[in-house]
């Protein structure tokens, strides 16, 4: 194995600014990484506490529920396109958080793996147009273990969503949200 060694780089901090400068920048960041946690826990929440009961009532666990009882204990998770579609409202107002997929790399039986789900708390688990580049971004060959529970038939895509997706490129281009 190589050795590298490791010297600081810079200078110490109470040279390159003052204290007040420091605690201002900090808060900045602090602000921003509350907004950031606020983000996170509004597209882990789907479309609301209404569904998660729903998919409850029928007896299953929500798909992050089971991503969580698939990996090895004390892994951490590295969710990968958490914020596609981010700010975006379709048709009748919906929003589909992480295009209705939770895609998410951890370790199972001791080996990396990239999980690809379907959220079951949004649209029942079918997702919107950039619904494929979730996967996709995380592609790297790892083993990639479904965590699916969708309704009997299979819908691709939300309903609101569906005349998009199949519209040719040019036209979609000129569509309006």
């Amino acid at each position: 194995m190589a050795h590298i060694p490791l010297e600081p780089i810079g200078r110490p901090r109470k040279e390159s600014t003052d204290d007040r400068t420091f605690d201002a920048i900090r808060a900045a960041v602090a602000k921003l990484e509350e907004e950031l946690a606020a983000k996170r826990t509004e597209v882990e929440a789907g479309w609301g506490p209404k569904y998660v009961e729903r998919v409850h009532a029928k007896g299953k666990l929500t798909t992050r529920e089971r991503i969580a009882k698939l990996i090895d204990p004390g892994t951490d998770i590295f969710e990968v396109g958490r914020f596609v579609n981010d700010g975006d409202t379709f048709q009748g107002g919906l929003k589909s958080p992480a295009a209705g997929v939770v895609t998410a790399f951890a370790r199972v039986e001791g080996r990396w793996c990239m999980i690809i789900g379907n959220d079951n708390t949004v649209a029942s688990g079918s997702g919107g147009r950039a619904r494929p580049k979730n996967p996709a971004r995380a592609d790297h060959g790892a083993p990639a273990p479904g965590a699916n529970d969708l309704p009997g038939r299979l819908q691709w895509a939300l309903l609101p969503e569906q005349s998009r997706s199949f519209l040719a490129p040019r036209a979609r281009a000129t569509s309006s949200r």
